[in-house]
């Protein structure tokens, strides 16, 4: 985030990864990113819930039987 230019287009893909961990769209990461101040209160006061992480391999590996 301390490379100029850069850190708007990071900006953009952490809130485009947020919305998809609470099951919303890519639209909807955009409006995190670009009118936060109407997004965030939706998604924090809204009935999304939490799903998990959605980007880098965080999920568990999945159990074989």
């Amino acid at each position: 985030m301390l490379i100029p230019l850069v850190n708007f287009i990071i900006c953009i893909i952490l809130c485009i990864d947020l919305a998809k961990s609470f099951g919303k769209g890519v639209g909807f990461g955009l409006g995190l990113a670009f009118l936060g101040v109407i997004f965030f209160p939706i998604l924090g006061f809204g009935s999304a819930q939490y799903q998990g992480p959605t980007a880098g391999g965080l999920a568990p590996a999945p159990q074989v039987a």
